[in-house]
């Protein structure tokens, strides 16, 4: 893969051949989509649990936006 990309680069970007540009835009296109588009997994915790224990998910609603400007004015 790295080699791709390198040969990507310098043949296709800064060499101008086509076909390693179009290599390019699918490899590095693909690569800032995920970046800017994707989302990161985000952990609030992570536990042991012991034989017994049990686990409880659940999902918490957004504020809406009146409750969040009504909380800002109490302040």
């Amino acid at each position: 893969m790295f080699t791709l990309r390198r040969n990507a680069l310098y043949k296709g970007f800064l060499g101008g051949s086509r076909g390693w540009m179009a290599v390019g835009v699918v490899l590095w296109g693909s690569r800032l989509m995920k970046k800017s588009f994707g989302r990161a997994p985000q952990y609030l915790s992570t536990e042991r649990l012991d034989p017994g224990q049990g686990v409880r998910i659940e999902a918490v609603r957004p504020t809406a936006r009146n409750d969040r400007r009504a909380a800002r004015r109490a302040r």
